[in-house]
């Protein structure tokens, strides 16, 4: 029901620009491969599942944070082509410190749902939606999470390349894109956010360009496409 809601929404009212330009790399009806970096919940705000439930496409949604990932699973639980994958990606694989709100205190704020989409290896950037009189002790949490490389999640599920790599990691970015083994994984299409990136951006786009890739800069992400 609410994926059949929201393509209603989204045709009664204007398509957003990621989702514009999505539809011009994705069209219905060409299969593809992806993997999703940083799902979340599967759900919430969430430019690319329209484009994931199809049934031409096959991938992974990949969420570390365990309760998270556990709303991911559910909320995928009738799309058996997305595959849930409890584990941050990144390289080198191992595992790492990770940081999120505590669960007691989103319960006390309403832009809760956004404040879930900001969990990072880096425990400064939560400190920006912290109050003057919350203590950072008591609002953020260290939980040790799993880390995998692209390539290890691509072996374990069978694929051998993925065409898309839909990227929402709060400025991880530019440790896979570094790190990745283009020849291997053989990606198309790139989407990621640039907002938590800075002076990172010009590293990221250097390197892709030198594989083919050209860009459309929307308000916070880049789009990355070559022709393969």
């Amino acid at each position: 029901m609410f994926d059949l809601l929201n393509r209603v929404n989204r045709r009664c009212r204007d398509a957003s620009p990621i989702y514009r330009e999505l539809k011009k790399h994705l069209p219905v009806g060409s299969p593809f491969t992806f993997l999703q970096i940083g799902a979340n919940d599967g759900v919430s705000k969430d430019p690319y599942r329209e484009f994931m439930i199809r049934r031409n496409a096959r991938g992974v949604a990949a969420e570390p944070v365990p309760e998270y990932f556990e709303s991911l699973r559910r909320n995928y639980r009738f799309y058996s082509q997305v595959i849930p994958e409890n584990s941050a990606i990144g390289y080198p694989a191992g595992q790492l410190p990770f940081y999120t709100y505590a669960p007691e205190y989103l319960a006390t704020r309403k832009d809760s749902m956004e404040l879930t989409m900001l969990a990072s290896f880096t425990r400064e950037k939560l400190l920006s939606s912290l109050k003057s009189n919350e203590s950072a002790n008591g609002c953020i949490r260290e939980i040790i999470i799993p880390v995998c490389t692209v390539e290890q999640v691509m072996e374990r599920h069978g694929f051998n390349r993925f065409d898309c790599l839909f990227m929402d990691c709060e400025g991880h970015e530019e440790n896979i894109i570094s790190n990745l083994e283009f020849e291997r994984v053989n990606p198309r299409l790139i989407v990621f956010e640039h907002t938590h990136q800075g002076e990172k951006n010009k590293i990221i786009e250097a390197r892709l360009a030198e594989r083919g890739f050209s860009f459309v800069h929307l308000a916070f992400d880049t789009i990355a496409s070559r022709r393969l």
